[in-house]
């Protein structure tokens, strides 16, 4: 009976997923802050710069989410629960956006 439990609750990741996704982690940290200074030093634009920087933390949010909060093994019951989440999302920002717009139209030039 014991077995059966241990088997149940070990199907994650190992530990040796988790070190890889540290490094690479680190990796991409690393990264971030010489893509920083390449803009602070003249050899890379602004526009590049945030972009590369921009691509690496989305990487990195995707790694983070996926091993660290388990995605990888929970994603299939976790979809029912994000799906319409992001559905309610999109439905509040377009219910929402013609009060934000009616609102900017009648500040004045000078302010509040």
């Amino acid at each position: 009976m014991s077995d059966t439990h241990a088997s149940e609750h070990d199907h994650g990741p190992g530990f040796k997923a988790y070190m890889v996704v540290f490094g690479a982690l680190t990796i991409f940290t690393a990264i971030s802050f010489l893509v920083n200074s390449g803009v602070r030093g003249g050899a890379l634009s602004s526009t590049a710069g945030f972009t590369l920087i921009l691509g690496v933390a989305v990487v990195k949010a995707i790694l983070v989410g996926l091993y660290f909060m388990h995605l990888v093994v929970d994603w299939p019951r976790f979809y029912f629960l994000i799906f319409p989440a992001f559905i309610l999302g999109a439905m509040m920002m377009v219910v929402l956006l013609p009060d934000i717009v009616i609102a900017w139209h009648h500040v004045p030039p000078g302010g509040p």
